[in-house]
């Protein structure tokens, strides 16, 4: 039965993070032998996810409980945010607070078992995807889907205050809302330019790896290859040294010998008379 783009993704988004784009590359060409055009081209545009979105990713695989708890959470500090609970509002903020921390911590230690060590920078990029995705139901589903590829603003959805919200304004001008929508749409493109940017740093990091392993191993071999030569050059200066003196042997038996025959005839020639 051919794939279609829900089982694609599902398997590629669940693949080690260096795996992504080969693995993408061969879905795009099967799925364009067996004639789905349209399907290559929509595997083909699947982005490889960022390190900190890989994580996510991962940690809604293998822990969905956690990740719902964080779903659950949120829905209440909404709930708790539109009806004004101020005491409920402060208690669940600290609760997320803890579990944001817990979640990231969790995501860190299923990097290290895959072998990589979360930096910094993808720290922070946990606390600001684990934080959206409380604030707003979409980043909360995006997040629980573990497809995400790259890391999620909290401040796209409107982060939650320990204090009861003012009332909001009742409508926002149409060109505020033009320009909102145009600012969000250039958001995606820089999340995407950015998430093919970390993936090309990547790629070279790669290949600067590849390289100096190379440099590495063509430094041993040549190594070897000196100590054969030096070893082969001892070898025939001891081999020479051996001719040089078996050559000497030889020229004393042969005048021994010489010396011995004439011995020899003259013997025989006393013998004679």
């Amino acid at each position: 039965m051919p794939a279609d783009l829900d089982s694609v993704a599902d398997e590629l988004y669940s693949l080690p993070r260096d795996e992504f784009t080969a693995a993408r590359n061969a879905a795009a060409k099967r799925a364009r032998e067996e004639g789905e055009r349209e399907l290559a081209e929509q595997i083909r545009e699947l982005r490889r996810p960022s390190t900190a979105a890989w994580l996510v990713n991962l940690l809604a695989r293998e822990q969905p409980d956690e990740v719902r708890a964080l779903v659950e959470l949120g829905d209440g500090l909404r709930a708790a945010q539109e009806q004004l609970e101020g005491d409920e509002l402060r208690r669940l903020s600290r609760q997320r607070h803890e579990l944001v921390h817990g979640l990231v911590q969790q995501a860190r230690a299923i990097g290290r078992s895959a072998g990589h060590k979360a930096s910094e920078a993808t720290v922070r990029e946990l606390e600001d995807t684990f934080t959206a995705a409380v604030n707003s139901s979409a980043a909360a589903q995006a997040v629980a889907g573990g497809r995400l590829t790259a890391a999620l603003d909290p401040s796209d959805t409107g982060p939650l205050t320990t204090e009861p919200p003012s009332p909001p304004p009742q409508r926002r001008s149409d060109d505020r809302s033009d320009r909102d929508e145009r600012l969000r749409r250039d958001l995606d493109r820089a999340r995407a330019e950015a998430a093919d940017a970390d993936s090309a740093r990547d790629d070279a990091e790669r290949g600067l790896g590849d390289a100096e392993r190379a440099a590495d191993e063509a430094g041993s071999a040549l190594q070897e290859l000196r100590s054969r030569l030096e070893e082969a050059e001892r070898a025939e200066h001891d081999a020479r040294r051996r001719v040089r003196t078996a050559q000497r042997d030889l020229d004393a038996a042969d005048r021994a010998a010489r010396e011995a025959q004439r011995r020899v005839h003259d013997l025989e020639r006393r013998l004679d008379r």
